[in-house]
């Protein structure tokens, strides 16, 4: 029997798995019995433990630890109806708009500020002129059934564009743009006219495969079982189609960056009312648009997060300037300072807008915060009034509110549409203007015939109007600009300046952003000093999801559908992971 131990003198190094890596230096060794070397086998063992655990605490103690996303889990959301065509071409209501932003991609995409950035597209150049752009694709973009995109579906879905069969909404846009493969990876777009800064926001536009539709008649695409079948390139591609649901599941094709869910279910409701009362019976995680009067009471609900985010769209106050009365800038530069914008918002939007004193939107590149302003003055709005000749009505028998001038009365009608909450606006412009010595007459239609059998022919005289942007792009020729006259163009305001027609002309063209921005800057601080319309307010877009789903971030959104801008951040699923060490 021997076995052996350390006497005083002796050196060891234990490792930390418990060996004896090193022992008796220049010792000598001396002989135990059995216990005695089982002994020291569980001193040596129990001693490594403990070195294990004093290492990994002091580890545990130095690392930092943090929940981060996983992979898996679903999203169910309710749709405002069954989508009418999934099919980017053919889309125009906001259930189609939603599902087309996940199942496909476009050249480019817009980002957070409204911006395009490369999608499909790896990158882009522009020729000197402006005229020509020449695209090259990602190599790795792939089609939901595995084909490879080329250039040729690009081709493919703008030229179906321009045929005269097709009976989108689109066709306007790129009647007008030659079409070029270059090679099987670049295709080239080019403005027959002149240049069109703005462009490249269409091409945003979710490409269509050509080797599944090439052979298809274009007026046979909304019957076409590519409709319910469809194949695209975005995140999602759709699993199933039911006429209650429409399943989509993480594309395995995708050329981006994973996405964290693995599904996205939308169910489908008569309306975004119904999805508000689904949400609060569990049956879905997401409304896809809040309305401002149930803001506050899905704010109070825990289980959910509201968001809310600025959105591409502008209320005003038109003026046909052709009126006798409002063809005076005086009159109407008083009806600027009349208005409380802030309780406008209050009554018309709960509080759920932002001020507007320039018809570009706030957050673009292009917004100048510099523009005069005409904050809520009562005192000043009679003032000008005053200087302008309009005075009260003295003579006998009067109310002693209204003003007369030449022995016509201060006397304007208010247009607006049926909806209850603009009417209540309406009317609390007709109390802040009356209260300065304006007589005003509310009338109410249906926002269909307020657009047609009013607005477009002019015959108005106030019209309290929403105006929904055209993308983000913050050019304001078609609204502002003297060729664009009602009813021809959508000039309804009537407003003629060869300064903001010179301006507008150039901002769209340059497609020097500094230069543009320098352009639509002046614009705006010339049409603050001719104020052809008031701008009141830009509403802001609210939409709830289950705080269960993280990573949702919106940015500017022109429509339901731009929710999805970072969908492929979003998670259900979490897991801890080391992120550093303090």
């Amino acid at each position: 029997m021997s076995s052996e131990f350390l006497v005083p003198g002796s050196s060891f190094l234990l490792g930390v798995n418990g060996t004896l890596l090193n022992q008796e230096l220049g010792t000598r060794n001396w002989e135990l019995g059995p216990v005695g070397r089982l002994a020291t086998q569980l001193t040596i063992a129990v001693s490594g433990m403990l070195l294990v655990a004093v290492v990994l605490a002091s580890f545990a103690l130095k690392s930092v630890v943090a929940e981060v996303p996983d992979y898996g889990g679903a999203y169910v959301e309710g749709l405002p109806g069954f989508p009418q065509a999934l099919n980017p071409i053919l889309a125009n209501d906001d259930a189609s708009h939603a599902v087309n932003a996940l199942v496909f991609s476009g050249l480019t995409k817009t980002d957070e500020k409204g911006q395009a950035v490369a999608d499909l597209a790896e990158s882009w150049s522009l020729s000197a002129d402006g005229k020509v752009y020449t695209f090259v694709l990602r190599n790795n973009a792939r089609w939901h059934d595995g084909t490879p995109v080329t250039a040729d579906d690009a081709v493919f879905t703008f030229k179906l564009l321009q045929d005269p069969a097709y009976t989108g909404q689109l066709g306007a846009v790129w009647k007008d743009v030659g079409v070029e493969k270059v090679d099987e990876r670049t295709v080239k777009l080019m403005l027959q006219k002149d240049s069109f800064a703005p462009f490249l926001e269409y091409t945003t536009l979710g490409l269509l495969p050509a080797h599944v539709l090439q052979d298809v008649h274009p007026r046979d695409l909304p019957s076409h079982r590519f409709n319910v079948q469809p194949i695209g390139t975005g995140p999602f591609r759709v699993k199933e189609v039911r006429p209650d649901q429409i399943m989509l599941e993480a594309s395995p094709h995708w050329y981006g960056p994973r996405p964290y869910l693995s599904r996205v279910l939308f169910r489908i409701y008569p309306n975004y009312k119904t999805i508000l009362t689904a949400l609060e019976r569990h049956e879905v995680e997401g409304v896809p648009l809040v309305d401002p009067q149930d803001a506050s009471r899905v704010a109070t609900d825990k289980r959910v997060t509201l968001y809310d985010a600025p959105q591409a769209s502008l209320t005003l106050l038109f003026f046909n300037v052709a009126n006798p009365i409002l063809a005076d800038r005086a009159v109407r530069q008083s009806i600027a300072y009349a208005i409380n914008k802030e309780r406008l918002i209050e009554i018309g939007r709960s509080g759920r807008a932002r001020r507007a004193d320039s018809p570009v939107l706030p957050g673009s590149w292009a917004y100048s915060p510099d523009q005069r302003r005409y904050d809520f003055d009562p005192a000043k709005a009679r003032e000008v009034l005053e200087a302008a000749g309009w005075k009260v009505d003295q003579a006998e028998g009067a109310d002693g509110r209204v003003r007369v001038k030449d022995g016509k009365r201060l006397r304007l009608v208010l247009l607006t549409n049926d909806r209850r909450e603009r009417i209540r606006l309406a009317e609390e412009i007709q109390q802040q203007l009356t209260a300065v010595g304006f007589e005003v007459e509310v009338q109410a239609t249906g926002a269909g015939g307020l657009v047609q059998d009013f607005l477009l022919p002019r015959r108005f005289e106030l019209a309290l109007y929403s105006w929904d942007f055209n993308g983000f792009d913050p050019d304001p020729y078609a609204l502002w600009h003297s060729s664009q006259l009602a009813p021809q163009g959508l000039n309804i305001a009537g407003y003629v300046s060869r300064k903001a027609d010179d301006l507008l002309e150039k901002g769209r063209r340059s497609t020097d952003q500094a230069e543009r921005t320098r352009l639509y800057v002046e614009f705006q601080q010339t049409f603050a000093e001719d104020l052809p319309s008031l701008p009141l307010y830009y509403p802001t877009y609210e939409f709830a999801i289950s705080a269960k789903i993280k990573g949702v971030r919106p940015g500017v959104v022109a429509g339901p559908a731009d929710r999805f801008r970072n969908v492929v951040e979003w998670y259900a699923k979490t897991r801890r992971e080391v992120i550093g060490r303090r």
